[in-house]
C-alpha cells in the first residue's frame, strides 16, 4: 500500500522530528521549518503529492513546543533547592535497589521544608535518594518517605537520569515510612507484580537462575538476571525474548481470546468481552513495568481490539504511527531510549521485510503446520533483525550469526515457557501439583537457558563491527526501512500490471 494511507507514519514523523530539533535554538529552527514548508509546498504543488506531506512540517513545530516544554524548569521544581538542608517528603516509584552500603531509592517529591528558612514549600521533580538503613530494603512500591537531607547534584549517570526527570540526589542514615501514597495508582499494580516475584521465589523448587528468566519472561522483572544470561541472550540474537513486547503481549490475546471463544453465542465478540480484553492488555503492559517496547505493544494490541470492535480494518503500519506518536506526546525522551528506537525499528523491519521474504518460501499449497510456522519464524526472525541491525551496531557493536538458529530454537520454547509458568501462578499453592509443575518449569528453563548459552558460545558466533555513531545507526535504519517500503511497493505494482 502506498505511505499515504498511513496518515500516522507522517505525523509520528513530523512530531518526533520536532522532538529532536528541541535542541536547536529557536532561530535555527524556525530556518528548519521555513525549509520543510518550502520543500512540502515544492512537492504538493509541482508535483501533486497528496497533503499528507503537511503532516511533517506542522507535527514538527508540534514536537519542537513539546521537546521545549518537557525542558522547562516550573519555580518550584526541586533542582532549584540544590545546597539546602531539607526535611524531604515524597514517595518511592520503584522498587529499593541495594548495593554494597547503601539501598537506592526513587522518590517523586511533594514537599520540603526548607531549614535555613523555616517553611514549607509542594516541590516537583524526582530525587535518588540514598539510605543507609537497611529497613529501607522492606519498602514497597509507593511508600511516603520523609528524610532529612542536603541536596546535591547527580553524581553518575546524569544524562540518562536527567531523561527520567532526575536532577537532584540525597544520602541519609535512616528514614521514616509514613504508610503508602493513596495517590500513586501504578504502585498499586506495581505491588501486584511484587507480590508475584515473592511468590514465585517462595514456591519454586528449581535454581535462582532459572527463577530469574521466568520472572524476566512473563512479568519483565530482570532484577535477578545475571550479566552472564544477558549476555547470551543478546550475543545468539534472542533477547528480544527477555524485553516484554509484542511476542508477550500477543500470548496474553492468544490466551484470552481462546477463552473467549469458549463463550456460547456472540459473547465471544460482545463490546464488553472486548473491552475486558483491552483491560487485561493494558493492565498486563503495566504489571510488567510499563517498558516502552510493553507500551508500544500495548497500545497496537489495543487498536486492533478496538478495530476488531468496530469490525473496521486494522493497519498495523498505521497502528505503529499512533502508538509512537501517543508514546512521544507523553514521554518525548522516550525518543533517545534505546529500547523505544529498537522496538519501533524493529516492527518496521518486520512490517517492510516480512512480506517478501514470506513469498521467498516456496510451500505447497496444503503445507503441514510444522512447516509454516518454521517459515513465519524464519521471516520475522530475519525481518526484525534487518529492522535493527544499523541500531544494533551503533549500540552493541557486534552481528549475531547464529540469530536464526537461535530463534528457532529460543522462540517456540520460551513461548511454551510462558504459557506453563501462567498454568503454574495458577496451582502456585496446590500441594504436590504446584511443586511438580515447578520441577517442569525448571527443566524446561534450565534447557532454554544452556541452548542460548551454547550458541552463544558456538565458534564464530557473533562478528565485531566498526564503530558508529547512534545517529548514523538511527539515519541508515531510516533509510533502509524507506528504500524496502518503496521496493516492496514498487514490486506489488508491478506484479499488479502484469
Amino acid at each position: 500500500m502506498p505511505a499515504w494511507q498511513y496518515p500516522f507514519l507522517w505525523i509520528a514523523a513530523g512530531f518526533a522530528g520536532g522532538i529532536l530539533a528541541g535542541q536547536l535554538p529557536v532561530g535555527a529552527f524556525l530556518a528548519v521549518e521555513a525549509a520543510l514548508v518550502g520543500m512540502v509546498s515544492l512537492l504538493w504543488l509541482r508535483l501533486r503529492v497528496g497533503p499528507l506531506l503537511w503532516a511533517i512540517p506542522t507535527f514538527a513545530a508540534a514536537g519542537y513546543l513539546r521537546a521545549r516544554w518537557s525542558e522547562t524548569t516550573p519555580p518550584n521544581h526541586i533542582q532549584h533547592l540544590k545546597g539546602q538542608l531539607v526535611r524531604l517528603q515524597g514517595y518511592t516509584i520503584e522498587e529499593p535497589l541495594p548495593s554494597r552500603k547503601t539501598y537506592r531509592l526513587l522518590i517523586e517529591a511533594e514537599s520540603v521544608y526548607v531549614y535555613a528558612f523555616q517553611r514549607s514549600w509542594r516541590v516537583q521533580g524526582r530525587c535518588l535518594l540514598y539510605v543507609r538503613d537497611s529497613a529501607a530494603a522492606r519498602a514497597p512500591i509507593g511508600s511516603v518517605v520523609q528524610a532529612s537531607v542536603r541536596l546535591d547534584s547527580l553524581r553518575f549517570g546524569q544524562a540518562y537520569w536527567r531523561r527520567q526527570g532526575v536532577e537532584v540526589s540525597a544520602y541519609a542514615d535512616s528514614v521514616r515510612f509514613l504508610g503508602i501514597a493513596r495517590q500513586y495508582l501504578f504502585g498499586y499494580i506495581a505491588r501486584i507484580r511484587l507480590a508475584l516475584v515473592e511468590a514465585m521465589r517462595t514456591h519454586f523448587p528449581g535454581s535462582e537462575r532459572t527463577l530469574a528468566l521466568l520472572q524476566a519472561l512473563v512479568l519483565g522483572y530482570k532484577r535477578g538476571v545475571d550479566p552472564e544470561t544477558r549476555a547470551a541472550f543478546q550475543l545468539s540474537g534472542t533477547a528480544h525474548i527477555l524485553a516484554v513486547s509484542g511476542m508477550h503481549v500477543g500470548l496474553v490475546l492468544t490466551l484470552w481470546l481462546f477463552l473467549l471463544r469458549q463463550l456460547p453465542g456472540r459473547l465471544s465478540h460482545h463490546w464488553l468481552s472486548q473491552s475486558a480484553l483491552i483491560g487485561l492488555v493494558v493492565f498486563y503492559g503495566f504489571l510488567t513495568g510499563a517498558s516502552p517496547s510493553a507500551m508500544r505493544a500495548v497500545l497496537m494490541g489495543t487498536l486492533a481490539i478496538l478495530a476488531r470492535m468496530m469490525y473496521k480494518p486494522y493497519a498495523a503500519a498505521n497502528a505503529l504511527g499512533i502508538a509512537a506518536f501517543l508514546q512521544l506526546c507523553f514521554q518525548p525522551n522516550l525518543l533517545y531510549e534505546v529500547g523505544f528506537q529498537l522496538s519501533y525499528a524493529a516492527v518496521g523491519g518486520i512490517l517492510v521485510f516480512y512480506p517478501p521474504l514470506q513469498r521467498v518460501w516456496p510451500t505447497p499449497k496444503k503445507a503441514p503446520r510444522a512447516l509454516l510456522y518454521v517459515r513465519d519464524l524464519v521471516s520475522i526472525s530475519v525481518a526484525a533483525q534487518a529492522g535493527t541491525f544499523f541500531l544494533s551496531w551503533a549500540y552493541f557493536g557486534r552481528l549475531p550469526l547464529y540469530f536464526l538458529l537461535a530463534n528457532l530454537f529460543a522462540v517456540p520454547l520460551a513461548t511454551g515457557l510462558t504459557f506453563a509458568v501462567v498454568g503454574w501462578l495458577a496451582v502456585l499453592s496446590v500441594p504436590g501439583v504446584g511443586v511438580g509443575m515447578g520441577w517442569i518449569l525448571q527443566g524446561m528453563g534450565a534447557t532454554l537457558l544452556m541452548g542460548v548459552q551454547t550458541l552463544s558460545q558456538l565458534p564464530g558466533g557473533s562478528i565485531e563491527l566498526p564503530p558508529i555513531a547512534p545517529w548514523m545507526g538511527a539515519t541508515l535504519t531510516l533509510l533502509a526501512l524507506g528504500a524496502g517500503s518503496f521496493l516492496h511497493r514498487q514490486k506489488e505494482e508491478t506484479s499488479w500490471i502484469v
